[in-house]
Order: structure tokens, then sequence, then C-alpha cells
């Protein structure tokens, strides 16, 4: 049972943007399969201190072997429903401060953690806006170390195959490139945002 808490990270593991990316598709399951070098076996093991063992990137054997960390989000964010509807939505991505920060109306509604993209895979600095909602999207370069394409629920595309997404949240930036918010938070964000709206993204 000592293994379960150490599944779980494994299964978000390996997502989101790298460069080169190949084109985003419709049948993500397909083009997962025609992009081996992304690929995890279907037998993947984990070695003692629960790394995966195989084809998996530098980045997901890193963020394997950090301690788990809670993804509870403590007050939980209002509910989307409750608000009243905003003239402007924005998003503000602060990699330094490993912290989103959104605003409505001008005003800030709601902050919380995020994990951005390592060294090797950074996360593109720059204004943007929002040019996608995916909110069950999968990824299509990514598998998991279960051979899944990886989920990226509740999901905003701001630059290319830069995503927001729900994922998981360590203390440290562990994604290929996206930015990754704990559930409740991209829940709320998702539910607000707007295709259109801004996405800032600074260091």
């Amino acid at each position: 049972m000592w293994l379960v808490p150490l599944l779980f990270p494994l299964l978000l593991l390996t997502a989101c943007a790298s460069q080169p990316y190949p084109p985003l598709p419709e049948d993500i399951a397909a083009e997962t399969a025609r992009t081996p070098s992304a690929r995890a076996p279907a037998d993947t093991a984990v070695d003692q201190a629960g790394a995966p063992v195989g084809n998996v990137s530098a980045a997901a054997r890193r963020e394997a072997r950090l301690p788990p960390v809670s993804q509870e989000v403590n007050p939980p964010p209002p509910d989307p429903a409750s608000l009243p509807a905003a003239d402007s939505r924005a998003l503000k991505i602060l990699l330094g401060e490993r912290r989103f920060e959104y605003y409505e109306d001008k005003q800030l509604t709601w902050s919380g953690k995020i994990s951005a993209g390592v060294e090797e895979h950074p996360t593109p600095r720059g204004e943007y806006q929002v040019t996608a909602k995916d909110i069950d999207k999968r990824s299509g370069s990514y598998t998991n170390s279960f051979d899944w394409p990886t989920p990226m629920p509740y999901a905003l595309q701001f630059k290319g195959p830069y995503w927001v997404h729900e994922g998981y949240v360590p203390n440290e930036n562990a994604s290929h490139g996206c930015v990754r918010l704990r559930h409740d938070d991209a829940k709320f964000v998702y539910a607000r945002m707007k295709v259109g709206d801004p996405v800032t993204v600074v260091e």
C-alpha cells in the first residue's frame, strides 16, 4: 500500500508542452502512438524511490522523486456561479513566485500555487490571450507512466502547445512548459475565463 501515494503523481507525469512539439491532432491517441520518444512503455516500473524506470523524461524522473505534496486548496475558491458577470477577466502567471493571480474588472479575485516549466522546458514569457478551452484535454505528445495520454483537464490554451490546466503541483517547477494548477483552482479559473481573455506570463 505504500506505493499508492506515489502512484498518483505518476498519472500526471510527462505532460505539457515541449519543443519541438507535434501538431495538436483531433485523434490524440493516434498522434501519441506516432511519438515514440515521448512514450512510456505499458509495463513501466518504478524503482524503490518511486521513480519511473524506462523511457520517461528527465523532468518526470525528478518529479517522481519529490515528496508528496497535498493538493488541497484551503480555503477553496468561491463558487464560480455565485459571482456576478464580469466585464473583463485576466490571468497573470508569476513564475518566480510560482503563483497565479486571477482578476475580474481589474480587481484581484483569486490566486493560488502553480508549477510551470522546468529549466530545459521553460514556460514562455509574454502577453497572450486564451485561444481555446478544453475541459477534458489529453496530451498529444506525452503519455504518463501507465502509457495513457496524459490528462490535462480544465485546459486554457495561451500559446501554441502551451496550456494552463489542472495538474499535480509540487513545491517546484516540474512541467514540460505548461502551467499546472491544483484541481479546485483550475476548475474555478476555467469556469470564469473566456476565449480572448488576456494571459500574462512574467518572471
